[in-house]
């Protein structure tokens, strides 16, 4: 009876683990960072009333076809571009979008981080470069119109008192499941600023502009609001592999300088657990507590293991492109000179500034993200 016992609660707690994660309704996470508030304002205004959401949702499914399906995403993954494309030229959404919602059911089903950063890959860069460049063809473009409405809910996910913060943006959330029913801020300046805090409270009352910048000092004032309920919970923030460029896709290597992620909740250094590429943080949480990410976002030297001599650049999940005609005047990428970057007002993004070199001397140069400006030339010829 005993062993029957332990049988049962061994395939019970099987069960349990195998359970895949459950989106936060799209309706329950209201963006504020521009990258994607934008995209969601365009893609209301375009399509002519507010887009539904994608209706991202996952069921669990048995361990033969998880991993039959996890092994074909392994192979595209082998073969993926560094924008998180699949080829050298993607012209439609049929080519880009199957691929982004097939990680993400990977990273709904396993709970590991592995596919999230493939999700952000493909949304940061090619999904919002199709959107940008080709979102006038309305009749083309409602399903992708229907993803960027849903981009909101591809950040959180749950499980039971689980919650995932499987990308970090500034919005605000009001997570419910049978077991948990609370809302919180995240502030922070994705993509571009990735020091995040992530706060408990009272409810979706709008974000403030002057509230939190990502100016704030890093240590700060814990303002605790009188309230006494309490609630035990579990983040999983995912630690993308950007922040140290161990982790690329299988046919690049990246370099980039090694800074530790600190994580603090309400003032105090907490060290975390890691687990399948999340910072685990306990405890019972109350309205006023905030949980600090100082995430580094070094510039990433990725290269390809196919073009020998060339590099890219990645700052974040933001791949970037140069219109420099390398080839015209013999010039080449020079490593040797510190690569620094600046906020462009102009365009609302971050920019990189590098410098060019010829046996006449050298050139500055300015490259901006590949979504944007849409150059193909992200690989450049570097010594």
């Amino acid at each position: 009876m005993r062993s029957l016992c332990l049988w049962l609660l061994t395939m019970l707690a099987v069960g349990a683990s195998a359970q895949p994660l459950r989106m936060v309704e799209a309706d329950s996470v209201v963006l504020y960072d521009f990258f994607w508030c934008d995209a969601q304002r365009s893609a209301d205004s375009i399509m002519g009333s507010t887009p539904r959401a994608w209706p991202w949702a996952s069921t669990p499914m048995d361990a033969d076809a998880l991993a039959s399906r996890c092994a074909s995403m392994e192979r595209y993954i082998e073969g993926m571009r560094l924008e998180g494309a699949l080829s050298d030229s993607v012209r439609s959404a049929d080519e880009l979008l199957p691929l982004l919602m097939e990680s993400v059911e990977l990273g709904l089903q396993t709970g590991k981080a592995r596919y999230f950063d493939v999700a952000e890959r493909v949304l940061a860069n090619s999904v919002m470069r199709m959107w940008k460049f080709h979102m006038a063809w309305k009749w083309r473009h409602e399903l992708l119109a229907q993803v960027m409405r849903s981009v909101g809910s591809v950040a959180y996910a749950t499980r039971g008192r689980d919650i995932f913060i499987n990308m970090l943006m500034r919005s605000n959330v009001h997570v419910k499941n049978e077991e948990v029913d609370f809302c919180m801020q995240v502030f922070n300046g994705s993509p571009w600023y990735n020091d995040t805090s992530i706060r408990i409270v009272k409810d979706m009352s709008p974000i403030e502009e002057v509230a939190d910048t990502v100016l704030s000092p890093y240590l700060r004032l814990i303002v605790h609001e009188e309230v006494t309920d309490s609630v035990e919970l579990t983040f999983h923030i995912r630690i993308p592999s950007w922040t140290n460029g161990q982790d690329m896709l299988p046919r690049y290597t990246a370099q980039s300088k090694k800074q530790p992620v600190i994580i603090m909740v309400n003032g105090s250094l907490y060290t975390p657990e890691m687990l399948d590429g999340y910072a685990v943080v306990k405890g019972r949480w109350a309205v006023g507590d905030i949980i600090n990410v100082k995430m580094p976002t070094p510039i990433l030297r990725v290269s390809d293991k196919q073009q020998p001599g060339m590099v890219a650049l990645q700052r974040g999940p933001i791949v970037y492109s140069s219109t420099f005609d390398y080839e015209r005047t013999d010039s080449h990428l020079n490593l040797k000179e510190p690569i620094s970057h600046y906020f462009d007002k102009n365009v609302r993004a971050i920019a990189l500034q590098t410098v060019n070199e010829n046996k006449y001397g050298k050139l500055r140069n300015v490259l901006f993200p590949y979504c944007q400006f849409g150059s193909q030339q992200i690989f450049m010829p570097a010594k």
